[in-house]
């Protein structure tokens, strides 16, 4: 008799994802534009709640079919959707989000600075993989400026104020964020 390795999918955790990708959606439709080819979103907030809810596996499964269905036309990203939607300078937190289940599960595992404080560990691993989304998507957003634009005026003035403003906005998302997954963390189990 065949028996397939691991594809079982039990009800529960693709009830999570199906919920999951719903917020998602949600989440990238609150978005305040800001100067600059950038927005603020709630997005941010719920990707830092995909691993410690789906783990690195289906976290990674979520966020990558998210990605795909966006660039196959579902208007489910902030501005839109679509295959254009790689020139796009906010396309580069899009991969970063893809990452981050697997970014959560390297850094939370090797991350043994406050072991012994839940709340002090979670909040430094999620601002560890918060530089590295922002890193990731300043680079995008840099490289798509130069290249695609091909904005000829001085930018990095303006591309900085608005990537601090963005970052400090989302520093404080994730305080919250991480207050709230404890919480969320503690019912679930």
């Amino acid at each position: 008799m065949y028996q397939p390795m691991n594809a079982r999918i039990n009800t529960q955790t693709m009830c999570k994802i199906g919920i999951y990708f719903a917020l998602l959606v949600v989440s990238s439709k609150v978005a305040i534009p800001i100067p600059f080819y950038d927005y603020i979103s709630l997005q941010t907030a719920f990707i830092f709640l995909v691993y410690p809810i789906l783990g690195a596996k289906y976290g990674s499964w979520l966020t990558f079919l998210y990605l795909v269905s966006g660039l196959l036309g579902l208007p489910i990203f902030a501005s839109g959707g679509g295959p254009s939607y790689i020139f796009k300078t906010t396309f580069g937190f899009l991969i970063a989000f893809t990452l981050m289940p697997f970014f959560a599960a390297l850094v939370r595992k090797s991350n043994k600075l406050f072991s012994h404080h839940r709340f002090l560990n979670t909040l430094l691993s999620n601002y560890v993989c918060l530089i590295i989304v922002h890193l990731i998507g300043f680079a995008y957003k840099c490289f798509i400026i130069k290249f695609y634009i091909g904005d000829i005026i001085n930018v990095t003035g303006i591309l900085g104020i608005t990537s601090l403003l963005d970052f400090l906005i989302d520093v404080g998302l994730i305080f919250f964020v991480t207050l709230s997954e404890l919480q969320i963390i503690k019912r679930i189990h």
